[in-house]
């Protein structure tokens, strides 16, 4: 199957290097109006924005599109890592402003912080180039023994014809950091005062190409990532390579009926105390009709996936139905299955703090059936609801490490888990100038063979803020909540009960002329050294001083 991905991802790009050169320069353009689309998905924003002189468009006097793509809300929103600063992403400017930038900073915990940002238009490529670094000499343990740093670079180019767009990647980030877990309730099994010191890079590069008429779209995104994570006191820790392709295609029937295909494969090789491989492809025909106040996509997945020896195909409903209430609500419910990817990255990505011989495996969703509302009640406001009752095989849990319980190993139900998942978000831009959001997930965990859902939790609470004064200042904030997390105790085999805990995040910015401004971050305002998993104390209040110029 290797050999297969390597063939595509080898065509894709002799036809990139031959795409045609006629194409139209657009601008970009952020923040010009306020047009709330009920056909889009709430996606909360991470960081402040630069608002631009505009007049708000009424969202009354604009026609709704209903047609949209049914699916459980997901939400983008920083991790949970007590190195993360506050959440202030660069600006996003019209081109016709200055586009390139430098910012640095340095706050508490003796951490400094680089970033810069380029941007270039060779002959009809649109071209980025990011650069950033963030280290923080000390941390909530032992001093130096729990410092870690994060740092990369990313280029990116887009290339767009009146037929056909290019957008290839290419990325690198190195992050160092310790496994410092040290807690009264954990027989850990080592000296803390020399922590091991772990070393993650991961290179990721892919190539995008989209294209269609009015009645034809497609797409088709080739990509390969390599994930290698180093211990101080071992030559070999973790190491993941992986391979695939996205794509899609879609063709307008008529007014009323589309019909189209999804397509997902990826394959992969584990090497990390056990070595194995993996893959995954999903295959997904669909028609669609859309009449009036109905919409009614249906068809199938074929799901064909292998680790190591064991392999699974099934076939899985895809279905969906949406029916417009009014102008401005909507509800609608789905049946859909199948096996979704699950790697090192993404794990890496929810605990850091894994050991190696990881069994991962793929994440099957024997069904998940359920449905929502969504709608604008009053202007600028979007809200979003479902209820989602899935079974699932394969979903991992987090649990101590036998070898040593200041890390965590995976850890798996025999038997299908049940989960019922309640989601919600709102997003609200008043004014152009303001912006409010927030999101809360509730998830309930039916397992059989493990005592508890180990380090799942049962909320999540988000909400964010920003707001630009009179031009010269952004003011934004956060709030995170979690509660309902176990972990097990390697003291006499109990659990416990981890603390919920609130984090509050404020930001500052002012701008002193178009090109340079001053800010101030700061993180864990309460100053709570919470524990999102048992042994693992965050920083407390933690602050960021600094200032950014654009050229």
């Amino acid at each position: 199957m290797m050999r297969v991905f390597t063939s595509i991802l080898i065509v894709l790009c002799v036809i990139a290097s031959h795409a045609q050169t006629d194409s139209t320069k657009t601008g970009e353009i952020i923040s010009g109006e306020v047009v709330i689309e009920k056909n889009k998905e709430i996606l909360l924003p991470k960081a402040d924005k630069i608002f631009l002189r505009s007049v708000p468009k009424s969202f009354l006097n604009q026609p709704l599109n209903l047609t949209f793509d049914v699916k459980e809300p997901s939400f983008e929103w920083p991790d949970y890592k007590s190195d993360v600063p506050f959440q202030s992403i660069e600006e996003t400017y019209p081109k016709a402003q200055y586009q390139n930038y430098i910012k640095a900073g340095y706050g508490n915990f003796s951490s400094p912080l680089l970033e810069v940002g380029f941007f270039k238009m060779f002959g009809d490529f649109d071209t980025k180039a990011r650069l950033f670094y963030e280290s923080f000499k000390s941390g909530p343990v032992n001093g130096d023994n729990s410092g870690s740093s994060d740092g990369g670079i990313q280029l990116s180019s887009t290339y767009k014809s009146k037929t056909i767009a290019i957008t290839p990647l290419l990325s690198f980030r190195s992050r160092t950091y310790r496994f410092y877990g040290n807690s009264d309730r954990v027989n850990t099994g080592f000296d803390s005062t020399r922590s091991p010191k772990v070393l993650l890079n991961n290179l990721a590069f892919s190539i995008g190409l989209k294209g269609g008429n009015e009645d034809i779209s497609y797409s088709i995104k080739p990509h390969f990532s390599f994930i290698n994570e180093d211990e101080s006191d071992s030559p070999l820790f973790n190491e993941e390579s992986t391979i695939g392709v996205n794509g899609m295609f879609n063709y307008g029937i008529d007014d009323s009926f589309t019909t189209g295909f999804d397509l997902e494969g990826l394959s992969s090789s584990y090497d990390g105390g056990i070595s194995y491989s993996r893959s995954l492809i999903n295959v997904n025909p669909w028609v669609k009709y859309k009449k009036d106040n109905l919409l009614i996509k249906a068809g199938f997945i074929l799901s064909s996936g292998k680790v190591a020896d064991d392999s699974k195909t099934g076939f899985y409903p895809d279905v969906r139905v949406d029916y417009d209430l009014s102008d401005k609500w909507l509800i609608y419910g789905i049946l859909s299955g199948g096996q979704t990817w699950n790697g090192l990255q993404e794990l890496l990505n929810e605990n850091e703090f894994l050991d190696d011989s990881l069994a991962i495996s793929h994440v099957e969703y024997t069904y998940k059936f359920g449905g929502g509302i969504k709608g604008s009640p009053i202007k600028n406001l979007l809200f979003d609801a479902s209820l989602i009752s899935s079974s699932t095989k394969g979903l991992p849990f987090f649990v101590p490490s036998i070898n040593d319980s200041s890390r965590y190993n995976l850890a798996y139900d025999t038997e299908p888990v049940n989960i019922i998942s309640l989601k919600s978000s709102v997003s609200y831009m008043p004014t152009a100038t303001s912006m409010y959001g927030a999101s809360l997930e509730i998830n309930g965990y039916s397992v059989k063979t493990l005592d508890r859902p180990w380090n799942r939790p049962t909320y999540i609470f988000k909400a964010h803020t920003s707001h630009n004064i009179k031009e010269r200042i952004i003011v934004s904030a956060y709030l995170s909540s979690m509660g309902g997390i176990r972990s097990p105790a390697n003291v006499n085999f109990g659990y416990v009960n981890l603390s919920a805990f609130v984090d509050v995040g404020l930001g500052a910015k002012y701008l002193i002329t178009e090109r340079a401004s001053a800010f101030i971050d700061v993180n864990n305002l309460l100053n709570n050294e919470y524990e999102r998993y048992l042994g693992y104390p965050t920083r407390g209040l933690a602050f960021k001083i600094g200032g950014q110029y654009r050229f």
